[in-house]
């Protein structure tokens, strides 16, 4: 997390020596590129541990922009669980052969888990369900995690909040440096 303070908007109108009214403007600029590169990180870091794909991840999230007045920039990610079929399973097509036994994987770690009498159907659009009993109905769907708790996962974040720093302090400079050339 970045923080924005009076103090850090001083010390960037000092380095504005010439253009001290400029402040906010270049403040608000690093911020917004480095939520958007925030957002970039975090679906790729979620990709390495999850086995999902990146417009599964991407749609869940929300940037709220910074300006000149609001130098407060976050992105959000939000949604509900993901259906199973939006992992690896080993049959994606109910028209194929059913395999012996149907298996499927959330995390790229690991080898795909079994799971008892499920399968893939066509029920407006293809999904993953279980058979809750021995008979034919009732049944269930099953889900994976949301992209939230993806998002959450420790090593995601640590990962997130390193870059962002790094970015922020990189866009910062850049702008510092566009403003000072006069572009």
């Amino acid at each position: 997390m970045i923080t924005i303070d009076a103090d850090k908007l001083k010390e960037v109108e000092k380095r504005l020596s010439k253009y001290p009214k400029q402040a906010p403007v270049v403040l608000s600029r690093a911020l917004n590129r480095t939520a958007t590169n925030v957002k970039s990180n975090a679906s790729k870091k979620a990709r390495e541990i999850y086995r999902i794909k990146a417009q599964d991840v991407n749609k869940s999230f929300k940037i709220n922009r910074a300006s000149r007045n609001n130098l407060e920039a976050s992105v959000v990610s939000s949604g509900g669980s993901i259906g199973l079929e939006k992992f690896k399973t080993n049959v994606r097509d109910p028209s194929t052969k059913k395999p012996r036994i149907f298996k499927a994987a959330v995390k790229k770690q690991g080898a795909l888990r079994t799971i008892l009498k499920g399968f893939v159907a066509n029920i407006s659009g293809i999904k993953v369900f279980q058979r809750t009993s021995k008979k034919r109905l009732p049944i269930q769907r099953l889900f994976g995690p949301p992209v939230p708790q993806m998002v959450n996962n420790p090593e995601v974040r640590r990962f997130i909040n390193e870059q962002a720093v790094e970015t922020f302090e990189k866009r910062l400079d850049h702008e510092i440096k566009r403003v000072m050339e006069g572009n």
